[in-house]
């Protein structure tokens, strides 16, 4: 029997390169090599779902066979056993009942289904994404983000199941790459050094004394250290009220623009993500490794985050982002890499994380990373990585340019 990947090659569907980058993504990620084909934009759902059903020799379950599949059909089949065999029934001709099977080739579950409905069953193949798809539709099965933005990037070029609104999307919005999903956020608390709440910037009030010299935005200032207070005589001075975080992307934007310090900069992107998400962190990139920059969240431990690093010579998620990758969007993988970052905040890995990175000139300078929400509007996560490269470059011009004065 041909390898499902020498069989897409064979057929001229997919290259050399693109299955082997594949199969690097499998090992680190995991799930089903159709997946990963389709994550990189390799192949055609059409075309996996006729490479699966020549490989295995059986029919293929198409979308339309998924949609609209009536109750008296479904209910023939129990919801524990639909989730555990990752089987959907979705036709009943008489005493045949067709069912698709994310593993075709799984004679237990199938005689299992056939004892448990009286029916005969005829299988159909249907790849990983559209099984998960209708085992969350049909029987309430979660599935990770990874899974489920993916899916919505497919139906985006498809009809939507539930959303018909969506067939006056144009070609250009249809062809949008993985980066591009929709989701929405969900807000979570942070237990270490939380941001302040979100809130409209305060409007200016009409009438103000005039200060005695201008006085710098606080979102362009940074406040003094201890050292740097005793130094200039500045005895017991309080800390600076809280700033309000943006509520908006559009002022995350224009609020980094004000910025001419790094770290101001890191502050403001993980005040921002920490609304939605319960940890948020950046990593510097250095030549031969990663080093933690700054974190917030439920439970992290400062000491323990800033103490990580990780080498490029290492297995990890950073590395593929180093060598090229957009976006990564799933659970974290239990690599020891990924394990000893995890001690910051407890040890626990978490099923649904996102990494970016944020490049100046094609070069990795930075990834964001953020963790515990639900739902993940990549849309925004990549404008935010787009602007906080912008504001970091910034801040490397205006150096130089101090250090060119000096």
């Amino acid at each position: 029997m041909s390898k499902l990947g020498q069989l897409l090659v064979a057929r001229g569907w997919i290259t050399v390169q693109q299955l082997t980058r594949a199969l690097q993504n499998q090992g680190i990620v995991g799930g089903r090599l159709g997946t990963c084909l389709l994550e990189m934009d390799a192949v055609g759902e059409d075309n996996l779902l006729r490479a699966l059903a020549e490989q295995l020799g059986v029919p293929a379950a198409s979308l339309d066979d998924l949609r609209g599949i009536p109750e008296e059909v479904l209910a023939l089949v129990p919801d524990k056993l639909a989730r555990r065999c990752r089987a959907v029934p979705f036709r009943l001709e008489g005493s045949r009942l067709d069912l698709a099977m994310m593993d075709a080739r799984n004679l237990a579950c199938q005689d299992e289904i056939a004892f448990a409905t009286g029916k005969r069953v005829k299988v159909h193949v249907a790849h990983e994404l559209r099984i998960l798809e209708a085992l969350e539709k049909y029987y309430k099965e979660d599935s990770p983000s990874r899974y489920g933005l993916l899916v919505e990037r497919l139906n985006r070029a498809r009809y939507f199941w539930e959303r018909p609104e969506s067939r006056a999307e144009s070609a250009t919005t249809l062809a949008a790459s993985y980066e591009e999903l929709l989701g929405a956020g969900r807000s979570r608390p942070a237990a270490m050094a939380p941001p302040p709440p979100a809130a409209e910037p305060a409007a200016k009030p009409e009438a103000q004394p005039a200060p005695a010299a201008p006085r710098p935005s606080r979102a362009a200032s940074v406040p003094l250290t201890a050292a740097e207070r005793a130094l200039l005589g500045v005895k017991d001075a309080p800390p600076p009220a809280p700033e309000p975080v943006p509520a908006s992307l559009e002022q995350v934007d224009k609020a980094l623009a004000a910025l001419q310090d790094p770290e101001a900069v890191g502050r403001l992107v993980l005040s921002y993500l920490i609304r939605d998400h319960r940890h948020a962190a950046l990593f510097q990139i250095g030549r031969d490794k990663i080093t933690a920059w700054q974190a917030q969240g439920e439970g992290i431990d400062p000491k323990i985050f800033k103490d990580y690093s990780v080498g490029f010579d290492q297995p990890s998620l950073f590395l593929n982002l180093r060598q090229g990758n957009n976006v990564y969007l799933g659970p974290l993988p239990p690599m020891p890499a990924h394990r000893e970052l995890a001690r910051a905040w407890g040890g626990e890995l978490p099923r649904d994380c996102v990494m970016l990175p944020v490049r100046l000139k094609d070069r990795l300078v930075a990834v964001i990373y953020a963790d515990g929400s639900k739902k993940v509007d990549l849309v925004q996560l990549q404008r935010l990585a787009a602007s906080m490269a912008a504001a970091l470059g910034r801040c490397i011009l205006l150096k130089k340019q101090g250090e060119a004065k000096s």
